[in-house]
C-alpha cells in the first residue's frame, strides 16, 4: 500500500474521530493552542485565532442584517407617513385641478419620482383646464388596450407609442413605467410613474403604493367625472 493511501486513512480516521467527538479540543487545549491554520490573507494563525475571526466575520454578517432591516423599517415608515399625508391633501382639494395639482406636487417633491402622469377619461369640454391629461375612452382604449381593463399595476418596460399616450411627446426619455388603472365601479383613467432606467420599474417589484393610491384617486374621482365605459 502506497504512503498516499496511508496518509488518506490516516485523515479520514481524524477527520472522523474529530467528527464523533466535538469535545476533543476542549479537553486538550495544548493541543489546540498549538495548531495551525493557514489563512489566505493573515498568513498561519492558531486555530483559536482562526476560530475568532470566524465569529467576527459571523458578527458582523448579523450587524449587516439588522442595520438592512432598520432601513427598510426606517423607509417603510417614512413611505407610509408620505403616502398618509398625501391622502389627507388629496381628500381636503376642493375641486378637480385642485386635487389633481395635489397628486403633482407630492408625487414630484415628496415622492422624487421623476416623470408622473394622470390620464383621465372625459370629454375635455367638460373639464377645466388642469395638469392632467384629458382624452375620451374610446380614444385611450385604442391607444393603450393592455392598460384599460388591468385590474392591478402593470411594470416594466412599455412601447414608444403607449409612453407618448401617456406622458406626452415632449416627455423626458422614458424606459420604465409602473400603471395602474383607476377605477371605481367604471374606469376613471390611467395613474403612470416613468423612470429613464429601464430595470428601475420592474415585474417583479411591490407595487403596493401605487395600487392604494389608485384605489383612493378612483374613490374622489367618482366624485368628479361621469365616464361611461
Amino acid at each position: 500500500m502506497s504512503n498516499d493511501n496511508l496518509t488518506d486513512i490516516t485523515l479520514k480516521q481524524v477527520r472522523g474521530y474529530l467528527r464523533d467527538h466535538p469535545t476533543f479540543l476542549d479537553e486538550n487545549p495544548d493541543i489546540l493552542e498549538t495548531m495551525i491554520v493557514h489563512h489566505k490573507t493573515d498568513g498561519a494563525v492558531s486555530l483559536i485565532e482562526r476560530q475568532l475571526s470566524v465569529l467576527r466575520d459571523r458578527n458582523k454578517e448579523i450587524g449587516d442584517q439588522l442595520d438592512l432591516l432598520v432601513e427598510t423599517a426606517q423607509n417603510n415608515e417614512l413611505m407610509f407617513e408620505k403616502t398618509r399625508q398625501l391622502v389627507i391633501n388629496l381628500l381636503e382639494a376642493p375641486d378637480l385641478p385642485a386635487l389633481v395639482e395635489t397628486l403633482y406636487e407630492s408625487l414630484g417633491v415628496d415622492f422624487g419620482i421623476e416623470s408622473f402622469s394622470l390620464t383621465l377619461f372625459e370629454n375635455k369640454k367638460k373639464l377645466k383646464k388642469m395638469m392632467a391629461k384629458v382624452t375620451s375612452f374610446e380614444d385611450a382604449k385604442t391607444q393603450v388596450p393592455a392598460l384599460i381593463d388591468l385590474d392591478r399595476s402593470i411594470c416594466g418596460p412599455r412601447q414608444d407609442s403607449e409612453v407618448d399616450f401617456l406622458f406626452g411627446e415632449s416627455h423626458q426619455p422614458i424606459k420604465s413605467v409602473a400603471a395602474v388603472t383607476i377605477r371605481k365601479e367604471t374606469t376613471f383613467g390611467i395613474l403612470s410613474l416613468g423612470n429613464s432606467d429601464p430595470e428601475f420599474y420592474s415585474s417583479d417589484m411591490g407595487t403596493l403604493f401605487l395600487d392604494y393610491v389608485a384605489d383612493v384617486l378612483g374613490r374622489l374621482l367618482s366624485q368628479h367625472l361621469e365616464v361611461k365605459s
